[in-house]
């Protein structure tokens, strides 16, 4: 196994590590998970740079790497609807989630049919986003648990869910004129 796969397994078990704190009542889990979220978002961009630069881009890679993706985001996002003050709305977290599993069956699709779907502009543009909304929501987490945080920062958490569902919506539109034919090939 390549350092680059190495550091996408790395993520998921900092993802479940982000969960856990997230879901505890102790203030300073919470602080362990923003900074263990951080250290995962930094894994994403060195696993992929690694790759490109010791040429050593995989298979399991193209895939492993949007999945750990996906749990590291939707994770933390699902453990943080624990905090009701945030007010996340579920519909938002669901169109996401949706998003990804639409994708993933798309992605199944074109593999019956010997093909590949990557990564797309769209979807590294979503990835970014989310990364930085649910960066935001656990700093406001943080800040909360040490009476520094302000109302709207409190309020910020539900526009910034559904900023990312709107980017979520848009990246899923993207793919879905991208690969219209491959769709329309396997409902034949």
């Amino acid at each position: 196994m390549t350092l680059a796969n190495r550091l996408t397994m790395l993520r998921v078990v900092l993802a479940a590590a982000v969960f856990g704190g997230v879901m505890a009542d102790d203030p300073r889990w919470h602080e362990l998970a923003l900074v263990l979220f951080a250290a995962a978002i930094a894994t994403d961009w060195l696993d992929g740079w690694l790759a490109r630069r010791m040429n050593a881009v995989s298979h399991f890679g193209k895939i492993a790497d949007p999945i750990a993706d996906k749990i590291l985001v939707l994770g933390t996002l699902l453990a943080l609807i624990h905090h009701r003050e945030l007010d996340i709305p579920l519909w938002a977290v669901f169109v996401m989630l949706m998003r990804e599993l639409l994708i993933g069956g798309m992605r199944m699709l074109a593999a019956a049919q010997g093909k590949s779907i990557g990564a797309e502009r769209s979807g590294k543009v979503k990835t970014v986003v989310q990364c930085v909304a649910v960066l935001l929501m656990l700093g406001i987490v943080v800040l909360r648990d040490r009476g520094l945080s302000r109302p709207w920062m409190l309020d910020s958490a539900a526009p910034l869910t559904i900023l990312c569902a709107l980017i979520a919506l848009s990246s899923l539109w993207a793919y879905y004129r991208q690969y219209r034919q491959l769709l329309e090939k396997s409902w034949s």
